[in-house]
């Protein structure tokens, strides 16, 4: 665990997309356990330099955004 005094610049868009696959990935793998893989991903994109509500509004829409019965 580390602790950052100081702001990490914005993220460039390529590495956006990436992290965005890469969360895609973890709650595809983990669908027994949602709530770890959901932990998990949110953590490494705040990592990455993502906000954490930002983070978490991304992660928790992914599975709505392939569900085609949500509004």
């Amino acid at each position: 665990m580390r602790i950052a005094f100081w702001r990490k610049p914005a993220l460039s868009v390529e590495r956006r997309q990436a992290l965005e696959q890469w969360a895609r990935l973890r709650l595809e793998l983990l669908q027994a356990d949602p709530m770890i893989a959901i932990i998990g991903a949110v953590g490494r994109l705040t990592d990455e330099g993502m906000g954490r509500e930002t983070a978490i509004e991304l992660v928790l829409g992914m599975p709505r955004e392939e569900d085609p019965r949500a509004p």
